[in-house]
């Protein structure tokens, strides 16, 4: 009715630009559009003014089409072929900001549409994106798992599109180095992700990887095989695609671009970076890996930047354990190269080293201890005027409430352990209330039935050990919540209490253990006998100390491969007794409950 009073209805536009036919392919309605189209080919004109109709633009400059594409719904490619049956070359009509059809259709995911546009209605599209990109950007950018079947249509299309840079100068091979790595996604109930194929890319050959990746037309050697110089084209920022598959921790691409062009693994950023100081800024552990575990990248190892710094002594500055494990344990790494400033990694190490109250696990603590262990050296700068002018600073104020924290936490702890404890001592396992003629004779009235087994013997030792730890912190974490007490005390104090809290705790897994053990029915104890509640703490022990020792094994470890740590038979010296000194340090209180128990079991004590 409304269009009949006025025919001007057709092309009415509202505050947004957008005509009835624009509302009509947002909303994904096809019969609305046809019936618009049809009303438009019954004046006067006829299919003129159905042409002129579809091709308007709104305030973005997008037509129907447009806006038929983005609705995505069940009709979109019913709405397209209405549209583009009135005017086969619409999809040759950007947007304001440059954005295409085709691109639209690829950007969102639609690849069958946007062969439909080529292939069924007009071969000579406008590939137009915006901020200065092509088609062919979109494709590379949604990656392996998406685009790889649309880059190799739209190379074949327009090979001219893979030369093309947009406004910031990166070419469509810096969007496909920058898309995400293929991967294989394994659900498996509480596990999120498992990616199994960036993991076989780092462990197997580079050939082998090269060589699938080729097979499967990943759309990083498409683009390469169709232009190899785009490896060496830098974007505005001096990025290259191998520094910029880095920066996205995209290890395929780099795979794929060292292998066709083996020099890009030395080209340098604006900063005179490579791709290896990229991927550990960024934290890519591993592209990191997949360099280090390569004799033939070694050269790459030891570059540095204009400020001076090699890909080991940015890990230092970051602080990240795990890449720093990775480049310290290649021997290829020298540790003593000095940046602009004059600092080695020892010194970076030094300056970042964690004051007062940490966690022995601390990673730069760790990083330090490791160059030490090498016999890392530092800059010629006297060691007082260094720590002087770069030395840490302990933040008196974050310290005191750190520890005041931690004295809350753990005094709730040591409290239960201690009371525990002491409650196990008058509700001890046996029956204490043998109280006959022969026992008040013996002077063994009251005493618990259990009293001559080893396992008692271990029981009252470690219950005792855990009471006097337990104790001991409650009163040491007194003091150190206590902001009177200097700052450095406090400190001592926490670290002692902390100890001491690991000490009462092993202690009282002990006892718990053979508690279980002793209150356990005669016919079940004699099957398994002493050797089950051996086997039980044995394991609890080698448990616990693998917890505690396993990253010192580590660390030390990864040592043997350099070679400025002495010969091999000083190295394994070094490591055997570190690891001996850690085990005594950990499982000293097993140590003493085990051998004062077998002590007093040798002698013939009956306590």
């Amino acid at each position: 009715m409304a269009y009949g009073a006025d025919r001007s209805q057709l092309l009415a536009r509202n505050v947004g630009g957008n005509t009835p036919l624009h509302c009509a392919a947002r909303a994904g309605h096809i019969r609305m559009v046809r019936y618009l189209i049809d009303l438009a080919k019954t004046d006067e004109e006829g299919g003129e003014r159905a042409r002129a109709m579809v091709g308007i633009g709104n305030k973005r400059g997008e037509t129907a089409l447009h806006e038929a594409i983005r609705s995505g719904c069940m009709d979109m490619e019913w709405m397209v072929r209405e549209l583009m049956s009135v005017d086969n070359q619409l999809a040759r009509v950007d947007a304001f900001d440059g954005t295409s059809p085709l691109f639209l259709a690829i950007s969102t995911g639609y690849y069958s549409l946007a062969r439909s546009l080529y292939d069924n209605y007009d071969k000579a599209l406008s590939y137009s994106g915006p901020e200065g990109q092509n088609a062919l950007h979109a494709a590379a950018f949604h990656g392996f798992r998406h685009g790889k079947g649309m880059t190799k249509l739209l190379l074949e299309w327009n090979p001219n599109l893979v030369r093309q840079a947009d406004d910031s100068i990166s070419t469509p091979l810096h969007f496909a180095a920058s898309a995400e790595d293929s991967t294989l996604e394994l659900f498996l109930l509480v596990f999120p992700e498992w990616d199994f194929q960036s993991a076989l890319s780092v462990m197997l050959p580079k050939e082998w990887v090269y060589r699938f990746y080729r097979w499967r037309e990943h759309p990083t050697f498409l683009l390469v095989d169709a232009c190899p110089n785009l490896s060496f084209q830098p974007d505005r920022n001096g990025l290259y695609p191998v520094h910029v598959a880095a920066s996205a921790g995209s290890l395929v691409p780099i795979v794929i671009l060292l292998r066709r062009s083996p020099d890009c693994g030395q080209l340098r950023d604006a900063q005179g970076r490579t791709f290896l100081h990229i991927a550990v800024e960024k934290k890519m552990l591993k592209i990191v890996q997949f360099v280090a575990r390569r004799l033939k990248y070694k050269a790459i190892m030891n570059i540095q930047d204009y400020n001076g710094n090699t890909a080991l002594h940015l890990a230092v500055v970051e602080g990240n354990w795990d890449i720093f494990r990775i480049l310290v344990g290649n021997m290829h790494v020298r540790l003593n190269l000095t940046n602009e400033s004059g600092a080695t990694p020892m010194d970076i190490a030094l300056c970042n080293a964690p004051l007062g109250f940490y966690f022995g696990r601390h990673a730069r603590h760790r990083i330090l201890m490791n160059l030490t262990l090498a016999n890392a050296k530092r800059s010629f700068y006297r060691r007082d005027r260094f720590l002087d002018q770069y030395g840490p600073k302990l933040d008196e104020a974050e310290e005191s409430q750190k520890i005041t924290t931690f004295a809350q936490i753990g005094g709730i702890g040591s409290v239960l352990v201690a009371t525990a404890t002491f409650a196990a001592t008058f509700t001890m396992p046996g029956d204490p209330s043998n109280t006959g003629p022969n026992t008040l004779a013996n002077g063994k009235g009251g005493s618990p039935t259990f009293a001559s087994l080893y396992a008692f013997r271990a029981f009252i030792i470690s219950n005792t050990l855990a009471f006097i730890c337990s104790t001991l912190a409650t009163f040491s974490l007194v003091y150190t919540g206590v902001a009177t007490v200097d700052i450095q005390n406090r400190i001592k104090l926490v670290a002692f209490s902390m100890e001491l809290l690991k000490g009462a705790a092993r202690s009282f897994c002990v006892t718990f253990g053979f508690a279980i053990y002793m209150v356990l029915p005669p016919e079940v104890a004699r099957v398994s006998g002493t050797d089950m509640a051996a086997c039980a703490m044995m394991i609890l022990a080698l448990v616990d100390a693998a917890w505690a020792i396993l990253p010192i094994v580590t660390d030390t470890t990864i040592l043997l491969s350099r070679e400025d740590w002495g010969s091999m038979t000083k190295r394994l010296i070094k490591l055997g007794a570190g690891i001996l000194a850690n085990i005594v340090y950990v499982l000293w209180p097993y140590i003493v409950i085990f051998g004062l128990a077998a002590i007093k079991k040798i002698s013939g004590s009956k306590v």
